[in-house]
């Protein structure tokens, strides 16, 4: 049902009486009476200042229309994403800065952008489903409006430097093996610019950002103001708005997708344009497949940023240059499209868990250390089919005892030599279990060969 079928339906809704005072209020906002009475009561509800308009407001009659199962479906996808992103998150800055093994140039870069989506989903999912989908006023202050708005951009500046410091760190390492790497203070330094850049870009977003009250009366009448970003009201000051709307969109998404898409690019050349596998000798194997990985691993944290921020960036480029606010399915493509570019702060550490064994095992060890969570790990990395693969297998020296597969074993330590995989397990008490050394050609496959890869 449309906003003006609501507004009619319920006019007629009303008891008579109160029926023919809200048609005298409409008639002095608008005596033509030739009109359809949609447009009358339309106009009435969101312009007319004539005395008794309120009262149009207090019976009901000018409310927009329910939606229940929009709301809904919000409330859900949005919190949702900030569930999922700030545990996910918060899981990648802990496994970085609890190991000493982790902490590397790329693990730095890796945290920092887990540290830009925390900030994007603490700061801005809530606020900004919840005051532009929901209520459709902005009731938070004007403290947090410019916090709000300011952090969000700054966020989503940070992710963007942040990949393109990963791309430029990967392409010196793999493109020019021979020159120095980067070193970890280095890498902070980089990340110190990343935040500069990313808080001096962003900073007329903070200067312009505050509460307005548009000329309807849900907003007049009611006393209630939204928070956007005012440059004025001149012909120059909406140049200047368009102007810098256009610049951030080409420095937070079109110029670094043409860096990362050239770095990646010529990655891709040298890591997968070198001899196979079988004409190398093995550590040279392993250092090949080692950064395939990890190439592999970047560009799909690229394609998941470039997917989830094109659209809401395509039409916020429509919406500067066509006027369609107007169109009744505005909302919803806003809202899909907005939720699609938040969603992006919950991919990341699925995306790390995934492809990468380092940030696995440590996401494994942080859950082994809940009991909730435990058996599952246990599971995870040992269930009966497993097991007896392993141990039924074909082990190059017998060296094991009888492991007995129960929840208090735990995997503590996995190591390659050649093609022999040696492992530990240690019980609950600290007690060191049992030990063995086997042919894993097929176990190694199922562990995606954990320490074939070189520190990130």
């Amino acid at each position: 049902m449309s906003f003006s079928d609501y507004r009619v339906s319920q006019l007629l809704s009303l008891p008579a009486q109160k029926r023919n005072e809200s048609e005298l209020i409409i008639s002095q906002c608008s005596p033509n009476l030739t009109q359809p009475i949609e447009q009358r009561l339309d106009y009435a509800c969101d312009f007319c200042n004539a005395t008794g308009v309120l009262r149009l407001w207090e019976a009901g009659i000018c409310d927009h229309p329910p939606s229940p199962g929009f709301n809904a479906a919000v409330y859900i996808l949005y919190i949702t994403i900030l569930v999922f992103a700030v545990l996910g998150n918060s899981v990648v800055v802990y496994v970085v800065c609890s190991s000493a093994k982790m902490r590397t140039v790329t693990n730095y870069f890796i945290a920092n952008l887990a540290i830009g989506d925390l900030c994007m989903a603490i700061f801005c999912v809530p606020f900004s489903f919840m005051s532009t989908l929901i209520l459709k006023y902005w009731p938070f202050g004007g403290e947090l409006c410019v916090i709000v708005n300011y952090l969000q951009a700054v966020s989503v500046f940070v992710s963007a430097y942040t990949l393109v410091a990963i791309s430029l760190d990967r392409y010196l390492a793999i493109i020019y093996p021979l020159r120095p790497r980067m070193t970890r203070c280095q890498a902070k330094v980089i990340i110190a610019v990343v935040w500069g850049l990313s808080l001096a870009t962003t900073l007329p977003v903070a200067i312009y950002s505050s509460l307005f009250t548009p000329h309807l009366n849900f907003y007049t009448l009611m006393n209630r103001q939204v928070c956007t970003e005012d440059w004025g009201n001149t012909k120059q000051d909406n140049e200047s708005r368009v102007a810098y709307s256009v610049a951030l969109m080409l420095l937070q998404y079109f110029l670094p997708l043409t860096v990362l898409v050239f770095t990646y690019s010529r990655i891709a050349v040298v890591v997968w344009g070198k001899r196979s596998l079988g004409e190398t000798p093995a550590r040279v194997d392993r250092i090949a497949r080692s950064k395939r990985k990890m190439t592999k691993m970047m560009v799909a944290v690229v394609m998941v940023y470039t997917l989830c921020w094109l659209p809401f960036n395509a039409l916020m480029v429509v919406r500067e240059l066509l006027d369609v606010d107007g169109w009744s399915g505005m909302m919803y493509l806003w809202a899909f499209f907005h939720w699609l570019a938040m969603s992006h702060t919950c991919y990341n550490p699925v995306i790390l868990c995934w492809m990468n064994t380092k940030f696995r095992s440590g996401f494994c060890s942080l859950a082994y250390n809940l009991s909730c969570l435990r058996s599952l790990v246990d599971q995870w990395y040992f269930t009966q089919q497993r097991d007896a693969d392993l141990f039924n297998g074909n082990p190059t020296t017998s060296l094991q005892t009888n492991y007995s597969r129960s929840a208090s074993s735990r995997l503590v330590t996995i190591s390659l030599k050649d093609d022999t995989i040696i492992f530990k397990s240690r019980n609950m008490n600290g007690q060191k279990g049992s030990a063995g050394m086997y042919s894993c050609r097929r176990f190694l496959q199922m562990l995606e060969e954990t320490s074939s890869e070189s520190p990130l």
